[in-house]
């Protein structure tokens, strides 16, 4: 019998090389005692124990092989007689280091277990209402009472609603029954992770990936529905796994073997309570569709001669997840173990199954998932530029929990469709999404390709139809806005703030070590942000290298967090089927920039947000970013091919929306958070226009009334008149020249750069004409310097008005110079006044 490596690490004094002895050998390793351990595993515990041990073991047994190379080197007849003996050594030398690491995988998978078998089940939050708190949604009927459903229980005592707490007691009844479950899954998972473990340590992970994701394929039909379930999630993960598995995976999505119909039937007629030809005319003989946890068939209600497909779940169903869950929950526990000892991971994988398991359970209430149904349809009903996408009708009548009946519609999966069809399906699909996350708080947490289709006819045709609402989850407006602003952060490389971001969404603990954390995020995504150079700039690839940040910093994935991927992941794969170059967030920005937009006004974080991504260190507007944003305020953002990175708020548009519709934008509610960030900026345009155009036309007029005789030259002329000028100490008479100096002082190098280049944005939203050849036209008349000189100094908020307003408003439509006169005025009172005020 092969010893374990407990007993192969305990060998005695000199059953083995020395660490001196080793390093006499052609490869020098370092001693195994001082091999350093993984991230988090101590000294003491079992686990480091097993890694030293397995270090010495691999150690010693390498350098057995190359000291017995060394000595005996040579030729002969005692050479030669001595090669059988130690050829065998070598090749039990080489056995034993290509099972070590599997069997250290091994050994420390039952040293975690045991770990988990003491572990006492964690405590659950609950509501008001007794129920577990949740981001899983569920709905309550009109008239329902949410307490007395949260503590409902099935006829054998099996409770309706997800507790583990409940569920534990319930359990705990049978213990023989979840032994023998535990024991048929460590009986296929142990041996499979050893494997995976041994493959990875010998460096051959990559070409063994499609054989090991063929037997967890196979592994998991064998567990059944609720592993299916988990297999069917993990295959749309490219986060999490490599695309050889991910493509063995998928085929749960589709492989799934149906239930015998005579079962069906007899649920159907014990649900409904009559039988199934008092509800329907017509009913398919045999299911259309199969999934892990139902069947569907096609019918027709006898009543309406309405369509409809009638969602039948599977026998026993409740009773099998439920038990699965408690055997997930455990493995969780194990992999907790695992992770904290090699990895600087702080996610709760328990957690994380709760979050998966309360999912698969609430999935199981098919009168949850037609709430659920009916409540988005609304939803999406009434929302503007999302009618692109429609949810079935339910029929509420002839639901329950164990039998769902809606409309039917006949769709394309969107996956199967041409490519110029999936983009124009997934730019409506996108806008539903972003509605969901970021506005309603109530978004589709299961959306892989079955459950997006295109519309083949009917009065919908063309367009998407969302179906299967079993996973839907909810998401406080704390963590909408913290998502939004993260975004923001990222694409400013603000990386404090992006940490902050990251602790409110529970990515990272409150005491994290900002010292540590910030390189770590700067080196792994940086790469995605402007100037960064990566290859390819989508969620998948952003997830793969984020995996590493789980090695170094005490990184944590909430649970919703991993529903809330899923729809991400799924979305932007199918995106990129049709479009290869698709980026989410630069697609989504122009509903970023609403939502900052529109933030209510007690909104502080999404404000500061806006103010960031707008505004320099030095507290001026950015006019490149100002231009994006508003573009992208009217729906209007560049190609993927003009963008630099995954988040660039610098990319324009080739094809820019007119003028007009930005001040359009500004001028209606939706554009009210940008007049504080903007007037500033459109006063200090305004004053450098005035002053350039004053200022040039004063010397012009200088020029012209002097009188000029041939061979002469200009003659003197007398000063004209002065001005009287309101001042702060008092009147004053002031030569034109010397107020013109005052008040309008003549521009620097770089207002002069910045009115000829930069400005022109502002310019065109006040409504002055910048004419793209020539530029700023600055030419007026000599009579409009005297009054507008005159109109400054009085200070009087009508006459400054219409002379600016005379002497910039020279085009048609509305420009921002008289719409915001009132702001405006207030900001060039001030800066005009501060001139007065030196004189």
């Amino acid at each position: 019998m092969t010893p374990s490596l407990r007993e192969a690490f305990a060998l005695p004094a000199g059953a083995l090389p020395s660490a001196r002895a080793a390093a006499s050998a052609d490869v020098a390793p370092r001693d195994a005692a001082n091999c350093p351990l993984p991230l988090g595993l101590g000294d003491s515990s079992e686990a480091g124990q097993l890694w030293r041990g397995g270090s010495l073991l691999l150690v010693t047994a390498v350098a057995s092989a190359a000291a017995v190379r060394r000595r005996h080197r040579g030729t002969g007849p005692s050479f030669r007689l001595a090669t059988s003996a130690r050829g065998q050594r070598q090749r039990l030398r080489a056995s034993l280091i290509e099972e070590a690491p599997q069997k250290i995988a091994e050994e420390a998978i039952q040293a975690a277990v045991r770990s988990v078998d003491e572990d006492a089940p964690g405590e659950e939050s609950i509501d008001d209402d007794g129920c577990r708190v949740s981001y899983v949604s569920r709905q309550v009927m009109e008239g329902e009472d949410a307490e007395a459903m949260c503590d409902a229980v099935d006829s054998d005592g099996l409770p309706l609603i997800f507790s583990v707490s409940k569920l534990n007691e319930f359990w705990g009844r049978y213990p023989g029954e979840l032994t023998g479950r535990w024991a048929e899954f460590l009986g296929v998972a142990s041996p499979w992770i050893a494997k995976a473990f041994g493959s990875a340590v010998q460096g051959r992970l990559e070409e063994d990936t499609a054989s090991l994701a063929k037997e967890a394929f196979g592994a998991l039909q064998g567990l059944g529905p609720t592993f299916i379930k988990l297999g069917q999630l993990l295959s749309i993960r490219p986060d999490v796994l490599p695309p050889a598995a991910m493509k063995e995976l998928a085929k749960l999505q589709d492989g799934i073997e149906t239930f015998d119909s005579d079962q069906a039937r007899s649920i159907l007629e014990a649900e409904l309570g009559r039988p199934i030809d008092d509800v329907f005319s017509e009913l398919s003989e045999e299911p259309v569709a199969a999934a892990s946890l139902a069947q569907v068939y096609r019918g027709r209600l006898r009543e309406t001669g309405v369509e409809v497909a009638v969602k039948v779940q599977r026998p026993g169903a409740l009773l099998q997840v439920s038990k699965d869950l408690y055997v997930l929950r455990k493995a969780a526990g194990v992999v907790n173990q695992l992770a904290q000892n090699l990895t600087r991971q702080t996610t709760d994988f328990k957690a994380f199954v709760e979050t998966f398991g309360e999912g698969l359970y609430t999935e199981l209430d098919f009168k949850n998932e037609a709430l659920n149904q009916t409540k988005m349809r609304g939803l999406i009903a009434s929302t503007p530029n999302c009618e692109g996408v429609v949810v079935p009708e339910v029929f509420m009548e002839y639901t329950t929990r164990r039998i769902l009946v809606s409309q039917w519609i006949n769709g394309t999966k969107l996956t199967l469709v041409p490519p110029d069809q999936i983009r124009e399906g997934i730019s409506v699909a996108q806008e539903v999404f972003l509605n969901q996350l970021l506005t309603w708080g109530f978004f589709h947490g299961d959306p892989h390709p079955g459950n997006l289709l295109l519309v083949n006819d009917g009065p919908d045709e063309g367009k998407l139809v969302l179906l299967d609402f079993g996973l839907v989850a909810q998401i406080p407006p704390s963590d909408r806005e913290a998502i939004v602003t993260a975004v923001i952060h990222l694409g400013t490389k603000n990386w404090e703030a992006l940490v902050d971001d990251y602790v409110k969404l529970g990515f990272l603990p409150e005491d994290c070590d900002y010292s540590v954390v910030i390189p770590t995020m700067k080196r792994i995504i940086s790469p995605y942000l402007k100037g960064g150079g990566a290859k390819a700039m989508n969620f998948a690839a952003l997830g793969q290298d984020l995996l590493q940040a789980t090695l170094e910093i005490p990184f944590s994935i909430p649970p919703y967090i991993s529903l809330l991927a899923r729809s991400v992941v799924t979305l932007e794969g199918i995106a990129l089927t049709g479009n290869p170059d698709y980026r989410l967030v630069g697609e989504a920005y122009p509903f970023v920039v609403r939502k900052l937009l529109q933030a209510p006004d007690g909104s502080v974080r999404l404000t500061a947000a806006l103010r960031e991504l707008l505004l320099d260190s030095e507290g001026r507007v950015q006019p490149v970013r100002l231009s994006a944003l508003l573009q992208a305020a009217v729906g209007v953002t560049a190609k993927a091919g003009d963008q630099d990175g995954f988040i660039d708020f610098e990319a324009l548009p080739s094809d820019s929306a007119d003028t007009e519709d930005l001040v359009r934008f500004l001028l209606s509610p939706a554009g009210k958070n940008l007049k504080p960030v903007l007037v500033r900026e459109l006063a200090t345009t305004v004053d450098l226009v005035v002053r350039s155009t004053t200022r040039q036309a004063f010397l012009e007029f200088q020029s012209a009334t002097r009188p000029r005789l041939p061979l002469v030259g200009s003659l003197p002329v007398p000063p004209p008149p002065p001005i009287p000028v309101m001042t702060p100490r008092g009147p004053k008479l002031l030569a034109p020249e010397a107020l013109l100096n005052s008040l309008q002082p003549k521009l620097g190098s770089e207002e002069e750069l910045f009115l000829q280049s930069s400005a022109q944005v502002f310019l065109g939203l006040l409504g002055i004409p910048v004419d793209p050849n020539k530029g700023l036209d600055t030419s007026i008349s000599p009579r409009r310097v005297v009054q507008t000189l005159t109109a400054l100094a009085t200070q009087r908020d009508d006459e400054m008005q219409r002379v600016v307003s005379q002497l910039l408003s020279q085009r048609r439509g509305r420009g921002l110079i008289t719409e915001w006169w009132g702001d405006l005025a207030s900001d060039l009172r001030d800066i005009w006044s501060e001139r007065l005020r030196a004189i």
